[in-house]
């Protein structure tokens, strides 16, 4: 028999969501409330209050604004990780620079940009949280940097100052990625350009 409401009307019943859509909920309200607010003026409260879900749940989740803004960075490093990790398969240079090109740009979503945004107006705040970060950036930097190296010994890239400095190679994007966050889509047609030229010049540099 259905739940009923003191007047007799029935009452909806409760959906029970998987632990990871909680969280997404909990980091995309975190999101919202470290931009508009920045992150000392955003509260608990107002976090759970945008997910719709009570604080305690919100604590169920997170210990604190600081496991929220250092998950969102994770986010940042985790996506880059896995583009990286179906890059090692390309056999081909022109499988390789086409992948990186086309991965990379289509990483600088919405949300990623606001995360970026959030990093540089706030990381001063959570030194702690930026130095696990930054160690955790680095580690992935090397296993970026060692993937490369076995491309170059294997023919597939071209060695070079790029090949041994793989990093370098993504600098294009900076300036793609505060285009975005100045401009919004008025600055599309000058990404579009930027990444045909980084196409060419990679093709260029790494092509064996």
């Amino acid at each position: 028999m259905a739940n009923q409401k003191q007047d007799g009307q029935p009452t909806s019943k409760r959906t029970r969501l998987a632990p990871e859509v909680r969280r997404k909920q909990i980091l995309d309200a975190a999101l919202v409330e470290f931009s508009n607010l920045g992150f000392s003026a955003a509260s608990m409260s107002r976090i759970a209050e945008r997910a719709g879900m009570s604080k305690a749940n919100v604590y169920v989740h997170f210990k604190n604004k600081d496991d929220m803004f250092e998950t969102l960075l994770q986010s940042l490093l985790a996506h880059s990780d896995n583009n990286w990790a179906e890059l090692q398969s390309a056999s081909r240079p022109v499988d390789f620079v086409d992948r990186l090109v086309d991965s990379t740009y289509a990483a600088l979503t919405p949300e990623a940009l606001a995360i970026m945004r959030l990093l540089i107006a706030e990381a001063h705040r959570v030194p702690a949280v930026m130095e696990k970060w930054r160690v955790a950036n680095q580690v992935a930097q090397r296993e970026r940097q060692a993937g490369i190296n076995r491309l170059v010994d294997a023919g597939a890239l071209k060695g070079g100052p790029l090949a041994n400095h793989i990093e370098f190679a993504m600098a294009p994007l900076v300036y793609v990625a505060v285009a975005r966050m100045i401009m919004g889509e008025a600055a599309e047609p000058d990404v579009d350009a930027m990444k045909a030229t980084h196409r060419k010049v990679l093709h260029l540099l790494l092509d064996p």
